[in-house]
């Protein structure tokens, strides 16, 4: 017999131990019917930092990401997942699998470590850069199953109705379940995103290494959990201005090769009967129980390690103007010659089938850049771009001369998401319009952001700072 279980048989549950049992309990089986269903959120973009849900809060899951001001990354694809032949054991809801997880294998509670929740706040970071080439892979329940349970998945043995193992405290929350692979083929993060009426969490795992983030995480102090180093963190505070509390847990290890990130976050309505807080580590303690703890049941990702279905791609970067201009479908709709004397340039084209493909430009001197962006259509990933769409008869909803502040305390509300980079249909170009994007720029001159949708479904960005609006107009003008 196993002298690890034989000792653990001998232990009696404490009273601190059975008062953080109850509260999970209350937590998870409250006495009012749980929402069964929920929204996750539909992302497209790793390099916009998942983490940040988090610091910054997820108050709509089902919100598409905020493009972000930064050179442009390319955003991982979708493709179909080649693991399973097999359908699911339960019908998927809406982006996700409603998790359910009857209380039925034994778990010894008296037996979970006791983890060193500081309470810190982190900074932000720099931004996550993907993997060339890289592509996302939507799983499967059963896929999640494996990871939990190993390679021949959920146990024959167990309840019909379990999902997956309940000691992970995970019943009820809807989860959904993404792979994203390098352009090898080769994982390079694994994440599940669950969510629960106000609560969620996020797991993400990394081969060799912890998984980036946009946080940078304070000095903490690990403790030793079955020879693994867990380092955790706490942080209580309103993080998305609902007037809530919120409960931050964070732990992070690294075991059998894979770095582990999981955080999850119990939202405080002044109504429960227990210590949210103290329910918020005792959820992420058993994680960490399930994954670093138990020698026997570790997770396992050899089912998901590599993914041969890579779609075609290409990142290639480029030295001068004249060899951006050698793609000859960009070419139309980039300058002939360099519209500024600045001689620091940089040029990229991406592509990945199905998903995108643009080339981006730039001439830089000091803190001004002439920016050009040519996305050409592929998959839906020119779609964004017309929910930016204006109306050109609506100055209001675009014309930054009528304003002088910040947009969010001076445009009316009903423009303000697309006012910062509003897009215009080529049709309605026109030095007026260019004109009227124009705006006094930090450091001194002038800045202007906007889209062009072209007939033939071509988007062109442009952001340009340092230069007049006819100059603007000049990069503009020869491509309608």
């Amino acid at each position: 017999m196993n002298p690890y279980k034989t000792y653990m048989d001998r232990q009696v549950l404490s009273p601190q131990a059975h008062d953080r049992l109850l509260a999970l309990a209350r937590s998870q089986y409250p006495p009012k019917k749980q929402n069964q269903g929920g929204h996750i959120m539909k992302f497209t973009a790793l390099a916009a930092c998942a983490a940040l849900i988090f610091s910054l809060g997820w108050q709509s899951l089902g919100k598409p990401p905020v493009e972000p001001v930064t050179d442009p990354l390319p955003p991982a694809t979708t493709t179909p997942a080649p693991f399973q032949e097999d359908a699911d054991p339960v019908e998927p809801v809406e982006n996700g699998y409603l998790i359910h997880s009857p209380s039925e294998e034994r778990l010894n509670f008296y037996a979970m470590p006791a983890l060193n929740f500081r309470e810190e706040y982190n900074d932000i970071a720099a931004s996550i850069a993907l993997p060339e080439g890289s592509f996302r892979v939507e799983l499967t329940l059963k896929d999640l199953q494996k990871v939990f349970w190993g390679p021949e998945g959920k146990p024959d043995t167990l309840n019909p109705d379990t999902d997956l193992p309940w000691g992970l405290g995970w019943n009820g929350y809807t989860v959904h379940v993404v792979a994203l692979y390098d352009g090898n083929g080769d994982l390079w993060m694994f994440t599940v995103y669950g969510n629960k009426d106000l609560d969620s969490f996020e797991l993400q795992v990394s081969p060799g290494r912890l998984p980036p983030q946009c946080l940078a995480d304070p000095d903490g102090e690990s403790v030793d959990v079955n020879g693994t180093e867990v380092t955790s963190y706490y942080h209580a505070y309103d993080r998305n201005g609902d007037g809530l509390t919120d409960h931050v847990c964070t732990s992070e290890f690294l075991v059998d090769g894979y770095g582990y990130r999981f955080r999850n976050a119990y939202t405080e309505t002044g109504k429960e009967e227990f210590n949210v807080a103290e329910a918020a580590k005792f959820l992420n303690t058993c994680f960490v129980m399930r994954a670093a703890q138990w020698t026997d049941s570790r997770c396992y990702f050899g089912h998901i390690a590599h993914n041969d279905n890579i779609p075609p791609w290409e990142e290639t970067n480029f030295d001068t103007l004249a060899e951006a201009r050698e793609r000859t479908e960009f070419a139309p709709y980039l300058p002939e010659t360099a519209p500024v004397n600045w001689s620091e340039f940089h040029g990229r084209l991406s592509y990945q089938e199905g998903s995108y493909n643009y080339l981006f430009v730039r001439w830089s001197k000091m803190y001004d850049n002439v920016e050009i962006d040519v996305h050409l259509p592929e998959g839906d990933s020119t779609d964004y771009y017309h929910t930016q769409l204006v109306d050109v008869t609506v100055p209001e909803s675009y014309d930054w001369q009528l304003y002088d502040g910040p947009i969010s305390d001076t445009v009316p509300q009903e423009y303000r998401m697309a006012f910062y980079k509003p897009a215009f249909r080529a049709k309605d170009m026109s030095f007026e319009v260019v004109q009227a994007r124009m705006h006094g720029h930090d450091t001194g001159g002038e800045i202007c952001h906007f889209y062009v949708i072209h007939e033939d479904g071509v988007v062109v960005g442009y952001d340009c700072s340092g230069v007049t609006a006819q100059e603007v107009w000049d990069l503009v003008e020869p491509t309608l």
